[in-house]
């Protein structure tokens, strides 16, 4: 088999950033560098930052390339800059990967002779991101990936780029951060939190669509103290667990923004996890990604082996099945939400066995193995 062509993730973010998209991008090119020679491509820092801070931060191997391009007055002209460069250092043949609204290095990359592959995790923005989605959908040489079957639907349905032309790929998982799993009593050392306190943990974004209100109403007659992990600005932190306390849960702790390498030991020193998606679930930029949505971090809640409490919804019923890996409820009902972390919590038997099927669930389900499917779908040609 010959070896693949170098591959080179372009992405306009300023990393590092508490989005969880970020999350997705620094392990995706984990994923991808097992596969082939991956060049991670961003825009610099304002304050300069070793690439191997940025690793640890991440929590990522070493096993890819970091390589940092000045910014420019607007996004897309950054963009445009960090193909030619890439194509001008690369003098041969070369693979664009990037994802969320980077679709111009796709198309670029496409138009200088390289190959592209381009990742779908909502709808487009503009008349101009759906023209360049369907140039590359259209091309020999390029791929579309969309994290959901549920997704690529959509863009059958609205957009009139058919399903077919996706590689469905939900998130994953590192299961080198769970491995080896830790007690609660050493994870909680691990996060500074008392190991003697039994603990509910929510772990994500702090903004509407999450379920936090039913979740704050569901804690008030909880045995286990709530800790919150997540969020941005410091404000945005106070003004959640203001909430909290008017909600009767005074005593929920909100650790603000913790690193992805703090990530484990939280979800690991929790005694049931929290994922009490509403109805409509929205992104911070207000999209309603309900139907379609693959969260990252329900394959973390499921690597750390602890029962899960979560919102029966169809984008998350695929993988996760009531009663056998996780307690369901319906989404903004705060009595059954209360009721399943009041069972999760009573019943040690349950908990063990919902913690057990869910990692045996999730450990095929690994950035590896997601890297692997997503070039198979772009066949031979990859290849230099």
């Amino acid at each position: 088999m010959r070896e693949l062509a170098p591959l080179y993730y372009i992405t306009s973010a300023a990393l590092p950033t508490p989005k969880a998209s970020s999350v997705q991008v620094m392990q995706m090119c984990a994923g991808l560098a097992t596969q082939a020679k991956t060049t991670l491509v961003l825009p610099r820092a304002a304050q300069p930052q070793p690439a191997a801070s940025l690793l640890r931060h991440y929590d990522v191997p070493a096993s890819f390339a970091v390589l940092r391009l000045p910014r420019r007055a607007h996004a897309q002209l950054w963009r445009l800059h960090a193909v030619r460069q890439v194509h001008r250092q690369q003098r041969g043949a070369w693979l664009c990967y990037a994802r969320g609204r980077d679709v111009l290095a796709a198309w670029l990359a496409l138009r200088l002779g390289a190959r592209a592959i381009f990742e779908v995790h909502g709808r487009p923005v503009s008349r101009l991101e759906l023209h360049l989605l369907r140039s590359v959908a259209a091309h020999a040489r390029g791929q579309l990936v969309a994290i959901s079957a549920e997704l690529a639907a959509v863009y059958g349905r609205a957009y009139g780029i058919p399903a077919e032309c996706f590689v469905i790929a939900a998130d994953a998982v590192s299961l080198a951060r769970f491995t080896p799993q830790l007690q609660r009593a050493e994870a909680c050392s691990a996060c500074g939190l008392a190991p003697g306190v039994r603990y509910a943990v929510y772990t994500g974004g702090l903004y509407p669509g999450r379920g936090l209100e039913a979740l704050f109403a569901a804690m008030r007659s909880q045995t286990a103290q709530l800790v919150v992990v997540g969020g941005g600005a410091p404000a945005e932190v106070q003004r959640w667990r203001s909430i909290a306390i008017a909600a009767g849960v005074p005593d929920a702790i909100f650790t603000g923004y913790q690193s992805p390498a703090q990530i484990p030991n939280y979800l690991q020193a929790a005694d049931v996890l929290l994922m009490p998606y509403g109805a409509r679930t929205l992104t911070p930029s207000g999209e309603n990604t309900t139907a379609f949505m693959s969260p990252l971090k329900m394959f973390e809640y499921m690597a750390a082996a602890r029962p899960i409490v979560a919102t029966d919804l169809p984008a998350l019923r695929g993988t996760l099945r009531h009663e056998h890996n996780a307690l369901l409820v319906a989404p903004d009902e705060v009595a059954p939400l209360a009721a399943a972390i009041a069972r999760a919590l009573a019943d040690s038997g349950l908990a063990a066995r919902l913690g057990a099927a869910a990692r045996a669930a999730v450990e095929p389900l690994t950035w590896e193995a997601r890297a692997r499917a997503v070039l198979a779908g772009v066949g031979h040609g990859v290849q230099s």
